[in-house]
């Protein structure tokens, strides 16, 4: 399977990333309709995929907001990395009082 999203993501642009290992989505980027094929276009998602895909052993860390609303954007964001592929015990959810409402952090810790 990982090779599967590795060829996927291979054949998107580059991801434009925050820094080299953290992946910020905006709430509007996320209201967009979803679908696998949609995720893997999303720079941020992808670039997360890809980033996580060159470390073999790193973990993809969710960091988002305390509110019930991030919660389950959180959850529902771990749900589409897990139908991709990535195995769910390589992904964490992590609450932050820095991180806003409007957006979630996609870190892969290595």
């Amino acid at each position: 399977m990982k090779q599967l999203i590795l060829i996927a993501a291979l054949c998107l642009p580059a991801a434009a990333r925050a820094d080299s290992d953290s992946f910020d989505i905006s709430a509007d980027q996320w209201a967009l309709p979803r679908s696998g094929a949609a995720l893997l276009q999303l720079a941020p998602f992808s670039g997360a995929v890809r980033d996580w895909l060159a470390h073999p052993g790193a973990r993809v860390v969710i960091v988002h907001a305390g509110s019930d609303q991030a919660s389950l954007w959180a959850g529902e964001l771990s749900d589409w990395l897990v139908a991709l592929g990535v195995p769910a015990e390589e992904i964490d959810k992590r609450v932050s009082a820095d991180q806003g409402e409007d957006g979630i952090t996609l870190v892969v810790e290595r």
